[in-house]
This record gives C-alpha cells, structure tokens and sequence, in this order.
C-alpha cells in the first residue's frame, strides 16, 4: 500500500516517512518535545477527515502517548458538512475559517497545534 498526494507519491509503507498520522518519534527526547507541545496547547484544530480519523482511534487506544492528552484536549473541527461530534472537548466550526482562527488565537493562551494531512 502507498499513500499519494496530490502532486505525487508520499511515502512508501515501511520508510521512515510512513509514520503518518500517529507515527512516534524514536528519540525519546523528541517524543517528550512533542507530547510537551501537545499538553500545553491551548487547542487542537482540525479539518473533518482528521478528525474522523482521529476520533475514530483516539478516545479507545489508551495505550498511545497522545490518546490521554488529546482526548482531554480542546479540539475545534472545520468543517461545513460535519454536524454532530461525539468525541470529548470538540466543537465545530463552520463559519469563515480566518474570522474563526482569529477569535481562537484572541481567546485563549498558549499556542494552537494543527492537525492534518499534506
């Protein structure tokens, strides 16, 4: 299997690049940075295919690093078709995605992790 974008091959299953959406880094170091990053986010944004995929994961796989942390977390959904989301802490947004990013930079403290794909 391979995932493509849509400008050409992403990786190749088994390389280094596969770890593609819950991939852990190897360096204990780099991992404690990004679950650090993670913790201390104000809020975790989303488009409606991430979040499908991680909702879908997530709340159940209490054994993954982030699981704890994103399940806790304030998650906002961009998203005009999405019209219910059942996992914890998570609203959507379906209004113009610059005016909803700027209200949730002037609401909050702390930085804002994007999640997504390429």
């Amino acid at each position: 299997m391979k995932v493509n974008a849509l400008d050409g091959l992403l990786a190749d299953e088994g390389t280094e690049y596969w770890q593609f959406c819950f991939g852990l880094p190897s360096d204990p170091a780099d991992l404690e940075q990004k679950l650090d990053a993670y913790q201390s986010a104000y809020a975790h944004i989303m488009g409606r295919a991430a979040y499908e995929g991680m909702a879908g994961a997530l709340p159940t796989a209490t054994d993954h690093p982030f699981s704890g942390i994103l399940n806790a977390a304030r998650k906002v959904v961009f998203s005009r078709t999405l019209r219910t989301a059942e996992w914890a802490n998570t609203t959507i947004a379906a209004g113009d995605t610059t005016e909803e990013i700027d209200k949730l930079r002037r609401g909050g403290d702390g930085h804002i992790v994007v999640w997504g794909g390429v």
